[in-house]
């Protein structure tokens, strides 16, 4: 570790926090070591939220952690459920509100909910660059209030400041603003970051083409395409299955117009007409807000669907393995930019997808250059319809790998740890550079 260079790593989303948005951050500090680079994170104390996963903790048992306190709503959330000794996660004011409240707690606030962590982060930084041999500072946003912190210690301290996308700022397809001074407050924030800093790290093309078209006067040069991955360990173990069901599987959450709505319609009407084979499930796996839940409780499918709430990542990359196929959704409206982490542990599980996604998005271009699915947009319910009894009857006759020839496929290109090799050279540059 003494040869290694320290990077500080500023990231509110960490685990124990679980979900795929979380892994992006894990697996960047799981493997920089190996490439010459030591992670010294900074992170917010247990937060109310949808998941915690704490076996993610155990793959970065080596990485330095330091948890600050918050005056954020998520944080100040906890204390008030442990107050009230609630328990159970359905019973909790976070999964009970509707979604228009949690949109409206998130904009009424400048930047974003998470303002409230920006002045202990920044003591904590100070402290950290003070007393180690920080090189670098490296931010992952949202939330968009790490980008501050990221930014004014990297000015106060004269350090590169390496910029993070895991979602777009302004450009986000579903956020909205109280008024127009947030917005403006927000545009003035993004834009002397992203002048700053000396790498820009974005999941997907066009997260560059469209942060590129907000602010045309940030060179093309800063930009580095890292995707999501799947980390081959994951995957390293085999599981069969444990029932003659026809399994559909999907991971992960719904929130804004990201809805199974449709795509229960079609389960409902295609049950009318005798289309499902009896022994067919379809697998929820998460933690759903009220709203979502309401949904998938839907007494004319009770038969045919399985809600699980959420499980450890490596449990879910099990039940990945043991479907048969997986099940993708993305809101239509300006979601063309959206490429969910969970797409390349999709891949890896090699199992076909059921993708109800924007046809023109990054997402089909994945989908389509693998072959690994059928698309539809999450709508459009009569397509929808078709490809399930397409991959159906590919099952039924057994051509499914034939047709998409999974099994031969090579991700290498998208493994984590290569990813992460990626990033490390280009910190080798700034680091040589500076």
């Amino acid at each position: 570790m003494n040869n290694l260079k320290q990077i500080l790593f500023i990231s509110y989303f960490f685990p124990p926090l679980g979900g795929p948005g979380v892994q992006r951050a894990q697996k960047f500090t799981k493997y920089l070591p190996q490439f010459g680079w030591q992670p010294i994170v900074i992170t917010v104390k247990n937060i109310e939220y949808i998941a915690y996963d704490y076996s993610l903790l155990k793959e970065i048992s080596n990485v330095e952690i330091h948890r600050t306190d918050s005056f954020d709503l998520m944080r100040l959330l906890y204390h008030f459920e442990r107050i009230r000794n609630i328990r159970k996660k359905e019973n909790k004011l976070y999964m009970t509100a509707s979604d228009s409240l949690r949109k409206f707690s998130r904009k009424i606030f400048p930047i974003d909910s998470k303002i409230g962590w920006i002045p202990f982060a920044l003591k904590k930084g100070s402290q950290l660059i003070k007393n180690k041999d920080i090189k670098a500072i490296f931010v992952t946003i949202g939330p968009y209030s790490s980008a501050i912190v990221g930014y004014k210690l990297a000015k106060k301290f004269n350090l590169p400041l390496i910029i993070d996308y895991r979602d777009l700022w302004i450009g986000k397809p579903d956020i909205t603003y109280f008024s127009n001074w947030h917005r403006k407050f927000s545009i003035y924030w993004e834009r002397k970051m992203l002048k700053f800093a000396r790498l820009i790290t974005v999941n997907t093309e066009f997260t560059k083409d469209k942060i590129l078209s907000l602010y045309s006067e940030i060179e093309n040069s800063k930009f580095k395409v890292i995707y999501n991955g799947c980390d081959r360990e994951d995957f390293s173990q085999k599981y069969s299955k444990e029932n003659d069901k026809i399994i559909f599987t999907y991971t992960g959450g719904f929130y804004g117009e990201r809805t199974p709505y449709y795509f229960l319609k079609v389960l409902e009407k295609m049950l009318n007409k005798n289309l499902l084979p009896p022994n067919i499930e379809f697998k929820f796996i998460g933690n759903y807000f009220k709203d979502i839940m309401q949904m998938l409780e839907n007494k004319r499918l009770r038969s045919i669907l399985a809600v699980i709430p959420q499980v450890t990542h490596k449990k879910s990359v099990k039940y990945l393995i043991q479907s048969d196929f997986l099940m993708l959704f993305i809101a239509k409206k300006d979601s063309e930019i959206i490429l969910p982490a969970k797409i390349f542990e999709y891949l890896a599980a090699r199992k076909p997808i059921l993708a109800m996604i924007p046809r023109n998005g990054e997402s089909a271009k994945i989908i389509r250059e693998n072959n690994a699915g059928f698309i539809s947009e999450i709508d459009e319910e009569n397509l929808i319809m078709e490809n399930i009894l397409k991959l159906l009857n590919l099952y039924k006759s057994g051509l499914l790998n034939t047709h998409f020839k999974l099994d031969s496929k090579d991700y290498l290109k998208y493994e984590r740890r290569n990813l992460t090799y990626e990033l490390s050279k280009n910190l080798d540059n700034i680091y040589e550079t500076n």
